[in-house]
């Protein structure tokens, strides 16, 4: 029972250092045949799962001793830094599941400073990016500065060795993998030791502006960075989680987590239909526009418009979505949103049709190559997820398809549908009603002096 627990992600038992883990293997059923490869890096190892090497794993893992020397110049901040790390082992033990093969303590503390390093030189260098787009906007000289501002990757010494274009997109893809973490209080930590004088939201600004390529939605807004504490962040995947979701409380318009109560699974509303079926039925898609996050989703039943925020899928957005999930069924201290939202979607999308609707609405932007089919995308990354009880979109499905079993809606689609389509076909319908009329009319007057003669 404890190993069945432990899969899960819930715990049996505590420790002096929290509740439960944050950093989990991924579940065996989530990695069916060529799904495993959405979650093993690619160009860097971080933290304690270890894998096969390949070119770009080598070249970089001795990156990571260069990024330790452009940080920690003196010897004696070395030494300190590494005990720091040392004495840190069992809180660090504890953040790892116990699927984990841990290490002893010296080899823990060695990966906690190159690993660490490596995540803070980034996150620092992006956090600089950032700071001179933001003094560019706020002097109004940002057109003319963007061009001239060189991209933090152009000046690094890795794009000497192995080249810009493939391996620091790869970089940035494989910190958002699930079991490629390390716990955020290892960042905290070193870049207190570093004694820098800016404080620790440097890096959630760093973070956000590194992984900004990546995020789902097309990012209309500035994301709140002053709502996320830097101490309540577990790792890198679970900062981008509040990044990009309903962020740390989860309140907005029509989220709030005080409200999200666990619903038994006989509760739940039936599945609804594909985006084709629901038009059918008089249900019209529209994109919300300036949503604070792709998974805001809004129905208006008097109107019977579904609004979605756009969404962006590329190649990489398959393992981005899975370690996401992934995440979500590992860590109790989630709110499924990203499993509900996904399987909310894969329920709409049944079809390449149903794909196409929603392409046309502005709502989902295929940016997928010809090798992967993107109306099957919510299919491959719900496979053997577990559909969660805390359902933020529960009500929302409920009044879908009460709208949808409305007769009155569906003779209205109907109508709309086959005689109101296009103003042609309207032309004719007014027109053949008034023809209609008219005859009417004119038999009227034809029949009327028989039945009433005049006196």
């Amino acid at each position: 029972m404890a190993d069945l627990l432990e899969k899960y992600g819930i715990s049996s038992s505590t420790t002096k250092y929290g509740d439960r883990p944050t950093i989990y293997m991924v579940p065996m059923e989530l990695k069916w045949g060529d799904d495993i490869k959405c979650y093993d890096p690619v160009a860097v190892e971080i933290g304690l799962c270890r894998r096969r090497s390949t070119v770009y794993t080598e070249e970089l893992q001795s990156y990571k001793s260069c990024c330790v020397r452009q940080l920690i110049s003196q010897r004696s901040l070395l030494v300190h830094c590494f005990e720091t790390m040392k004495c840190l082992y069992p809180k660090i033990q504890a953040s790892y599941s116990k699927r984990f093969a841990v290490g002893d303590e010296m080899n823990v503390a060695r990966t906690m400073l190159l690993d660490g390093c490596f995540i803070l030189h980034r996150l620092l260098k992006y956090a600089r990016f950032a700071g001179k787009r933001e003094a560019n906007c706020s002097e109004g000289r940002m057109k003319r500065a963007s061009s001239s501002m060189v991209h933090p990757d152009d000046t690094d010494d890795l794009t000497q060795v192995v080249g810009r274009c493939c391996v620091w997109q790869l970089v940035t893809r494989d910190l958002l993998l699930l079991e490629n973490q390390i716990p955020f209080f290892v960042l905290l930590e070193l870049f207190g030791l570093l004694k820098n004088d800016q404080r620790q939201d440097t890096l959630v600004k760093g973070s956000l502006m590194l992984f900004r390529s990546l995020c789902p939605q097309m990012l209309r807004r500035t994301v709140s960075v002053s709502a996320i504490v830097p101490s309540g962040v577990h790792h890198l995947l679970h900062l981008f989680y509040l990044l990009v979701g309903f962020g740390p409380t989860g309140e907005n318009e029509g989220h709030d987590p005080r409200r999200q109560v666990d619903v038994l699974p006989s509760k739940l509303p039936q599945w609804i239909p594909g985006a084709k079926e629901l038009e059918e039925a008089g249900i019209r898609f529209r994109k919300r526009k300036n949503a604070k996050t792709f998974l805001d989703i809004k129905f208006d039943f008097q109107s019977g418009v579904l609004e979605i925020p756009p969404l962006q899928l590329y190649d990489y957005s398959d393992a981005l979505f899975r370690n996401l999930i992934a995440f979500e069924q590992t860590y109790p201290g989630t709110r499924f949103d990203i499993s509900t939202y996904s399987v909310f979607m894969n329920c709409l999308i049944n079809t390449p049709e149903d794909m196409r609707i929603l392409h046309l609405r502005g709502i989902l932007v295929n940016m997928m190559n010809g090798k992967q089919d993107a109306s099957h995308f919510f299919n491959r990354i719900c496979s053997q997820v577990h559909f969660p009880s805390k359902n933020y979109l529960v009500k929302l499905m409920g009044e879908v398809s009460k709208y949808k079993d409305s007769r009155r809606h569906k003779w209205r689609a109907a109508l709309v549908r086959d005689y109101f389509s296009n103003p042609w076909v309207a032309i004719s319908v007014v027109a053949a009603v008034l023809l209609l009329g008219m005859t009417v009319v004119q038999t009227f007057f034809t029949v009327y002096p028989y039945f009433k003669p005049r006196n």
